[in-house]
């Protein structure tokens, strides 16, 4: 689980955001550590705060480390060059740094990355066990320090592009390298809706292939059901049909609702169904699919559709240790308000912007709340940041100047 996760000169960030999951007021004991750690982490701010770009930065750092996104870029000459996929701030030329800490059988480890565009500027790998040690640093291209146990990376001529953590992927090495690989692990856990250009909206050939899942994930495909018929209680069951599509002859799967009326039933497809419906058709899977492998699930917008009484439910899939067996943690961006008393002082981040530059806050570090009070009255008065600045009154200024 992570415990904090930060950035700096990353996209409208520029002095950083620290992310932490931990509750600084809590006596923190290695055996208790993962009591401690929160599975739920909520992101509010006004539109163009800059919520998704906390995002952005985490699903970079994971994505990066686990090799899953393009690192160059075509010439015309035919050629390519490194161009690692992420704005620093204001097109800024200093380092972009990246740091995260988090737990793993009974382990802590912290990575630290500074890069730019054209490639890794520095890297460094700690564990903590018993006592912390400083498992290897890289700079530039070089191993500069490690561990004997990882003595062999200083033979590999290091790609500007690819991070440590993979290496134990690409290569057999003599003696293994548990750490990296632990946390290789680690990084390749991650579900997400956003991306380099921001939030992701789902294709019309999503719909096929999350009914394909379904199709072969039956347990996924009940979680799916049992939820979406709790919210609708006129959906009485879900099933998955197929048809052969013309051009390829391959089989296309897709999804009816069966609706219920006095003692007749009768199918109706994903198309006729509400928009909420559909985005939990859509997402559910992830949600599985995260609890199930203890993965952490990122999703922008994540209150999109969904009416505001459905959200705390959701929420406590990860809160309830009794669903969430395997520690997964969820991080997400939303604009209903009520959604911040669900998720309290420790799981709730306030995004504010200020001459186009981001910072944030967790709400424990307001002095205005308290434990036993509703955070939203404070909130939607605008009362400890978070909300737009200058909406009250807009309809009367564009009134003022209308024309038409």
């Amino acid at each position: 689980m992570i415990k904090k996760l930060g950035f700096r000169n990353f996209s409208s960030f520029k002095e950083g955001a620290e992310i932490r999951f931990v509750s600084k007021d809590l006596p923190i004991e290695e055996q208790d550590l993962l009591a401690n750690i929160s599975p739920v982490l909520g992101i509010k701010g006004a539109n163009g705060s800059g919520k998704t770009n906390i995002l952005k930065a985490i699903t970079f750092l994971y994505c990066f480390c686990s090799k899953r996104m393009g690192t160059t870029r075509s010439l015309d000459n035919g050629k390519s060059e490194i161009d690692i996929p992420f704005e620093p701030f204001a097109g800024s030329d200093d380092v972009t740094e990246f740091y995260i800490e988090f737990i793993r059988d009974d382990t802590t480890y912290y990575y630290e990355l500074d890069v730019r565009n054209s490639g890794i500027v520095r890297e460094e790998v700690r564990r903590k066990h018993k006592k912390e040690v400083v498992c290897l640093i890289r700079e530039a291209n070089k191993i500069t320090h490690c561990l004997k146990e990882f003595s062999e990376l200083k033979k590999l001529k290091l790609k500007a592009d690819q991070s440590v953590i993979s290496l134990p992927d690409d290569f057999e090495f003599e003696k293994r390298m548990v750490d990296l690989e632990v946390m290789y692990w680690h990084f390749k856990r991650i579900l997400f809706n956003v991306g380099y250009d921001g939030y992701k909206t789902i294709d019309s050939g999503s719909y096929f292939k999350i009914s394909e899942f379904y199709k072969e994930n039956p347990d996924a495909f009940e979680f799916t059901k049992q939820i979406i018929s709790g919210v609708d209680d006129g959906i009485k069951d879900i099933r998955i049909e197929s048809t052969v599509d013309s051009e390829t002859g391959e089989d296309v799967f897709y999804p009816l609702f069966i609706h219920g009326y006095h003692k007749s039933e009768f199918p109706i497809g994903l198309a006729q169904e509400s928009m909420g419906t559909k985005a939990l058709f859509i997402n559910l899977y992830r949600y599985w699919a995260a609890i199930r492998d203890g993965s952490l699930l990122v999703l922008d917008e994540f209150d999109t559709h969904l009416h505001a009484m459905i959200l705390p439910e959701i929420i406590e899939l990860f809160t309830n240790q009794k669903i969430n067996k395997n520690n997964a943690q969820l991080v997400i961006t939303a604009h209903n308000t009520e959604i911040i008393d669900s998720l309290g002082r420790y799981r709730a981040i306030l995004v504010n912007k200020e001459n186009n530059e981001s910072y944030c806050y967790r709400l424990d570090e307001v002095s205005l709340l308290r434990n036993d009070r509703a955070i939203s009255p404070l909130y939607s008065k605008g009362r400890i940041g978070g909300t737009p600045k200058n909406i009250q009154g807009l309809a009367s200024r564009i009134a003022n100047n209308w024309s038409m």
